[in-house]
């Protein structure tokens, strides 16, 4: 379940964040039938529910405030692309544009090709407020290190309260994603849509971040994701390395991988250690007929699934895998 899929849609650095009413949010589509999960599908519709509930915790190189660093959720790795783009958008902010109010629009070229351009509006050049917003509109940018960013990111502080030079702080904010992609190589990653974010780090070394959103799309390599109604809280505690992480997730998901929508909830949070994925917790998916897969980690290698195809309640198939199968790329 290494699919870098929301690493890449939702993280991202600024050295000071902002919002727009500009950008649009992902299409309003049909209600997608809930998916009938047999034999076929299980260990799919597992992966692919699996790996959403996860990826849409990872908040590494999110925010790039003086002191704040809110890292990855267990079983993150792959973020180069946006750990890339969160350096060129921190060094240009900070180093060309955050002494202009309002800001730009300004251009930068990227170190190969390409450019990035930000502009927007902040209310005090020394903190965050609630209606800051900025607006970054990659351009093909190619800054050297293996990505090519395109596409535009709108950041809205929706509420700030702390301390933005010490990191202190209780932050929300919104991020609309248009046309927003990245290719390393032969891998390519998209998103589109609105997702909102709280960051706690008021209680050091713990610090609670929740992102949730109505529809958020996201492609990775042939398959696309939908999210729908969706909210997943990650819970670090930093006073011990490598950090542990809590993981509670709840939503809805469509997937290109199968047909039809599931739900999925963990009834006992996901916990991990540094960037492993989890050693404990539960994900339960629930599709059509109230067909049922109940993912338990058993280690940050191991991982059950028990199938209820019936709807019953009782377990027609255990399914013993590794969160590294292949069928859950």
């Amino acid at each position: 379940m290494k699919n870098v899929l929301l690493g890449i849609c939702i993280t991202l650095s600024v050295l000071t964040l902002g919002a727009c009413g500009g950008g649009s949010s992902a299409p309003t589509s049909p209600p997608v039938a809930p998916a009938v999960i047999d034999s076929s599908n299980a260990e799919t519709v597992a992966a692919r529910s699996a790996d959403v509930a996860l990826q849409s915790g990872s908040f590494d190189g999110f925010i790039g405030l003086t002191g704040l660093t809110v890292t990855s959720t267990g079983g993150v790795s792959k973020l180069s692309a946006v750990q890339t783009a969160s350096r060129m958008v921190k060094a240009t902010v900070s180093n060309s544009v955050i002494s202009q109010v309002p800001v730009g629009p300004v251009t930068e070229p990227c170190a190969v090709s390409g450019s990035v351009t930000i502009s927007g509006d902040i209310a005090n050049p020394l903190t965050l407020t609630a209606g800051d917003f900025f607006n970054i509109d990659w351009n093909n940018c190619n800054d050297g290190q293996g990505q090519i960013i395109d596409g535009l990111i709108v950041y809205s502080i929706t509420s700030f309260v702390g301390d933005a030079t010490t990191g202190v702080s209780l932050l929300g904010i919104t991020l609309t994603f248009t046309a927003f992609q990245v290719t390393e190589g032969t891998n390519f990653y998209s998103a589109d849509g609105d997702v909102s974010f709280t960051v706690d780090t008021r209680t050091p070394p713990v610090t609670v971040a929740t992102v949730s959103g109505s529809t958020f799309t996201v492609s990775s390599n042939g398959s696309t994701e939908t999210l729908s109604n969706f909210s997943t809280t990650a819970t670090e505690n930093a006073g011990m390395f490598p950090s542990s992480y809590t993981t509670d997730a709840m939503g809805a998901v469509t997937s290109t991988q199968f047909d039809g929508s599931v739900t999925y909830n963990t009834p006992v949070p996901f916990q991990s250690i540094g960037a492993a994925y989890p050693y404990t917790g539960e994900l339960l998916v629930t599709g059509a007929n109230n067909a049922t897969l109940r993912l338990i980690a058993l280690d940050e290698i191991n991982v059950r699934i028990e199938a209820g195809y019936d709807g019953d309640g009782a377990v027609d198939a255990i399914i013993d895998t590794t969160w590294d199968a292949p069928s859950n790329q």
